[in-house]
């Protein structure tokens, strides 16, 4: 299974990510950060759609030994769902971790980003919050045409409520570290337990 732990700049993902790995055994979970791989300068929508399936055919590697995957990074789950290779998982879930607009200004700032930066992302954590919620919210944001061959069918004509499109959301605007870790690391246990839903593509 494939789990992403996703958000908008600002909401807490890269400061956990080592905590979490180091609460699963390796031999079952394996983790990693979605710009790992390396941003190049200029990258666009096409680099990004590239690299979302690359890290599609990474876990589909990592299910065919036996382990779980979880990747940390920007990445609307529209587009997780529409890599080419996810129809080969077997199953896809997805925690947003999200906080308020001042919270998230704060920790930019914090970041050292400058105040004419703030108005981009500020505006994408509202798209990121809208578009895990509601599959038909602004869609044209990420279904952009690529070299990539992505599968938007697989869920267009989803709408909000359908219960395939059901997303853990963990607000960390209150939260520390430690606090914000344990909130995903819960989830992911009680997902690889079955207790959570996940979604298994059948187009595979």
């Amino acid at each position: 299974m494939l789990l992403l732990v996703t958000g908008a700049s600002g909401s807490g993902k890269s400061t956990i990510l080592a905590s979490l790995a180091r609460r699963f055994p390796a031999e079952r979970v394996t983790c990693a950060e979605f710009d790992s791989i390396g941003v190049p300068a200029g990258a666009d929508t096409g680099w990004r759609h590239e690299a979302v399936e690359h890290w599609v055919q990474h876990a589909v590697g990592e299910q065919l030994q036996g382990r779980h995957f979880i990747l940390f990074g920007q990445v609307p789950v529209g587009e997780l769902l529409a890599a080419p290779s996810a129809g080969r998982l077997d199953g896809i879930a997805a925690c947003l971790l999200h906080c308020s607009l001042a919270a998230r200004r704060e920790r930019l700032i914090a970041r050292g980003k400058r105040e004419d930066e703030l108005p981009d992302h500020l505006a994408f954590g509202r798209w990121f919050y809208g578009h895990m919620t509601d599959p038909a919210y602004q869609p044209e944001v990420i279904k952009v045409r690529t070299g990539v061959p992505m599968r938007w069918d697989r869920w267009s004509d989803w709408t909000a409520g359908d219960q395939r499109w059901s997303f853990e959301v963990i607000d960390t605007g209150a939260l520390t570290p430690g606090q914000t870790a344990d909130g995903v690391a819960t989830w992911i246990e009680a997902t690889l337990a079955g207790g959570l839903p996940s979604i298994r593509l059948t187009d595979g």
